[in-house]
């Protein structure tokens, strides 16, 4: 039986007044082996990305339930309201993506799923944040929620400003997040539901580590890691690895896969202007999302770079997250999957346990 953590039926703003659904018993963590990730000794290379984590009160619950190193909801430097609601919508989940589906039609799932493989939304957010002394506030109730062997990485993205151009946005950002007491930080260079040059900065190798550079020169020893995208020309991930990896210390791949979500009438499923092309999560990304793992950690190996590698992207079941070990990453993170199946860590650290 799934249990779904956010209200698809509300707004972003009344899930994250609302917080959590929980309509399940929290099982008694499981304790493991420790975990090296960067300085810190973690229970388990479990996580849970940035996105379904919107304030203290869902990363309690989902460090909680065995996420491990939950990534706290991308925060901006200004205040901005979600995209209105829908802003998850189920789609087909019948068939696993491919490169030539990108940019292309998807059309709705017309009942909620009934097993892990049915997970699969379109999503459509537009990166909104509270202002920043609100999530700073947030930051360190979340952190006081979490175990001793658990870390927090909080999300960062930089806005193009009058009074600040979009790397500048980026530092500023970074250092108050560190300020609120951020142990690592994560720069969104990836999202598809902004219209603005933020969303798709992975794929810009100058910019993406200029970004890279300054942000790492302002927060010195907090471990910095990149959200990217897919990226299917393997001479361009090359390049873009190349450009970032004397500067961070982690690649997390993938975002979501980028489609036009239209209802059957083929009418814009998610309203508003910009929001034809929203992105794509759950299972039917993953072909694509551990592909990009072992892409990356070939380059990795290859190139003798060090950065811890974090795959996202179509974990679903317990199973989903050997893949992504077994492929190279260091750690797993599953985020609708999470939100629909939130017991996916305990079943993971159950299994390993035994």
């Amino acid at each position: 039986m799934l249990h779904p953590t956010y209200d698809i039926h509300k707004s972003y703003l009344e899930n994250y007044n609302d917080g959590p659904q929980v309509d399940f018993e929290i099982p008694e963590r499981i304790s493991l082996p420790a975990v090296k990730i960067w300085d810190f000794t973690l229970n388990s290379p479990i996580g849970i990305p940035a996105g379904p984590l919107l304030n203290a009160k869902y990363v309690s619950l989902y460090a909680k339930l065995g996420f491990d190193i939950p990534v706290y909801k991308t925060v901006r430097t200004i205040e901005r309201e979600a995209h209105p609601k829908p802003n998850c919508l189920m789609v087909d989940s019948s068939k696993s993506l491919t490169e030539k589906d990108i940019s292309q039609s998807i059309y709705p799932f017309d009942r909620s799923p009934t097993t892990t493989q049915e997970i699969a939304i379109t999503n459509s957010f537009g990166i909104p944040s509270k202002p920043v002394e609100i999530w700073q506030q947030d930051i360190e109730t979340a952190n006081k929620a979490l175990h001793k062997d658990q870390l927090m990485i909080v999300s960062c993205v930089g806005t193009p400003l009058p009074q600040r151009n979009i790397i500048e946005d980026f530092v500023l950002c970074a250092e108050k997040a560190v300020e609120a007491g951020a142990k690592a930080i994560e720069l969104n260079f990836s999202c598809p539901n902004v219209v603005s040059k933020e969303g798709s900065i992975f794929q810009d190798p100058e910019l993406s580590s200029a970004i890279s550079k300054a942000v790492k020169k302002a927060i010195k020893a907090t471990p910095l890691m990149i959200k990217m995208g897919y990226i299917a020309s393997k001479s361009h991930l090359g390049q873009i690895l190349k450009a970032n990896a004397p500067f961070v210390d982690g690649i997390a791949a993938i975002n979501t896969i980028s489609m036009q979500a239209r209802l059957k009438n083929n009418q814009q499923a998610l309203p508003g202007e910009g929001r034809l092309n929203s992105g794509i999560c759950g299972s039917i990304i993953k072909d694509m999302a551990l592909e990009m793992t072992k892409r990356i950690h070939h380059i990795r190996q290859k190139e003798k770079y060090d950065f811890i590698l974090c795959g996202v992207g179509g974990i679903v079941g317990f199973q989903d997250i050997n893949d992504y070990l077994d492929a190279g990453a260091d750690i797993a993170m599953s985020g609708t999957g999470a939100m629909w199946h939130p017991l996916l860590a305990h079943e993971w650290q159950k299994y390993k346990a035994n």
